[in-house]
């Protein structure tokens, strides 16, 4: 999956720390273990191997491999991290981030992306294209003005905002999918007044405007919000 200009930008600005590329390095710590990795996880090392973000001030370092200095998990592991199959993790994870902050992120041999085993994409590059939006938009005066939430206590591992309702919403109120981002589990929608922002487990209106009170009475109709 390539990237937009937008996100390819959004790479370029970003921090990054030395990760291990080399594709012979990232087959033999396979072999090491016996298993035969994807095609999918040889390119997310190769291209997103030492990419950095923030959560907060906390570095958060991706790669399924690490280079030093690591200060999370892999301070003890050279090698890669394996969660395997386990009650509702039906697939094996691998750890693909290097960080103190308080969330285990994993990708599994698809490809797909997770925070707390909890899926957020189907692909990491759609985690980076939401990455460069949200650089953006943090630049400019959006209020949430209306948000969707599934519970917590009852949300499984693949659980996600319910895609009818989502497209009820899209419908109603006209929204267009911005230009460039891809077709996933995330997605970014708008109209003249609203931005919306969906993940995997919520919904996020933001507005420059506000919302009124018919728009907001019909958004809590269509995710039945009494």
């Amino acid at each position: 999956m390539t990237l937009s200009k937008r996100g390819l930008e959004y790479l370029a600005k970003c921090k990054w720390k030395d990760s291990v590329k080399d594709e012979k390095e990232i087959l033999k710590a396979f072999e090491a273990l016996k298993i035969q990795p994807t095609f999918t996880l040889i390119d997310f090392q190769k291209r997103f191997g030492g990419y950095v973000e923030y959560a907060y001030l906390e570095p958060i370092a991706f790669g399924i491999l690490q280079e030093e200095p690591c200060r999370g998990d892999f301070v003890n592991e050279k090698g890669l991290i394996i969660i395997e199959p386990e009650d509702d993790i039906i697939v094996r994870h691998y750890v693909c981030a290097d960080t103190l902050y308080q969330e285990t992120f994993s990708i599994d041999e698809q490809g797909r992306f997770y925070l707390g085993y909890e899926i957020q994409c189907n692909n990491f590059e759609t985690h980076i294209e939401e990455a460069a939006i949200l650089k953006v938009l943090n630049k400019e005066k959006w209020d949430t003005v209306f948000e969707y939430e599934l519970d917590i206590r009852t949300r499984d591992t693949y659980d996600i905002i319910d895609d009818y309702k989502y497209r009820e919403l899209c419908k109603y109120f006209g929204l267009k999918k911005i230009e460039d981002f891809p077709d996933d589990i995330i997605s970014f929608d708008r109209n003249d007044n609203y931005l919306v922002w969906r993940l995997s487990n919520s919904v996020k209106v933001l507005s420059k405007q506000g919302i009124g009170k018919s728009d907001l009475e019909a958004m809590n109709k269509i995710f039945s919000i009494s």
